[in-house]
């Protein structure tokens, strides 16, 4: 499937550390199991972090290796189970890192060290500011003139809408908090708030968007309900 969607030129699949280390071709981009059956996955990942034009896409054995992984330089972690959604931002991020992805142009923007080009697959969310949108990747803020509606129609495929001033990239979900007045120290209504990858912060979903929003949640996300807040 992510062969029809991007510019990929796949090398044959490597089965252990051994099987890696022999394998022909010069990758680009190596998505590598952590959990290897015959060598530690985090000695190879070593061994091939610092390589030159070389990105790193690490899959983790379980939550508790994440700390581990993190120590690592890799462009992202995915844990299992793994959208095809969530797999591909992963890879076009790592692609983008090492010029291999020019299949989708990247949006003009600005930060305080000046003009700078964002690539879409990077965006965790987008958040209307007065006149300007702002973009949020991992690495930072930056700020674009181009409308909040305008994106939205410009990429339905990649970005849900969470509120009216807040777009959010689908693969990067991670899960969803019901809030309650007893949490909040409010006495609003219940509402969910969005758990994001990569971002400590958090983005409110509104009621008649909940519906749509619910359908990109990971499979397996720990939570009480992800019924209609009530």
């Amino acid at each position: 499937m992510l062969c029809r969607r991007m510019p990929l030129n796949l090398l044959p699949p490597a089965v252990g550390a051994d099987q890696a280390l022999r394998a022909q071709g010069r990758p680009g981009v190596v998505l590598l199991d952590l959990g290897l059956p015959d060598a530690s996955g985090y000695a190879l990942a070593r061994r091939w972090e610092g390589q030159p034009g070389l990105q790193l896409v690490l899959i983790l054995p379980s939550l508790d290796s994440r700390s581990q992984a993190e120590r690592l330089r890799a462009v992202d972690l995915l844990l299992p189970p793994i959208r095809i959604d969530r797999l591909e931002q992963a890879l076009r991020r790592a692609m983008g890192a090492v010029g291999l992805d020019r299949s989708e142009p990247p949006l003009a923007a600005w930060s305080t060290a000046g003009a700078v080009a964002v690539p879409v697959g990077e965006i965790v969310y987008l958040r209307a500011d007065g006149k300007y949108v702002l973009l949020r990747t991992r690495d930072g803020e930056f700020l674009t003139d181009r409308p909040l509606a305008d994106l939205a129609r410009a990429y339905p495929d990649r970005f849900i809408q969470a509120h009216r001033n807040a777009l959010v990239a689908r693969a990067a979900i991670a899960g969803a908090n019901l809030v309650t007045p007893e949490l909040s120290g409010g006495d609003a209504d219940p509402y969910w708030e969005l758990l994001l990858h990569g971002v400590p912060e958090r983005i409110s979903v509104a009621r008649r968007r909940w519906p749509l929003v619910r359908s990109c949640m990971p499979t397996g996300f720990p939570h009480s309900s992800l019924t209609e807040a009530t």
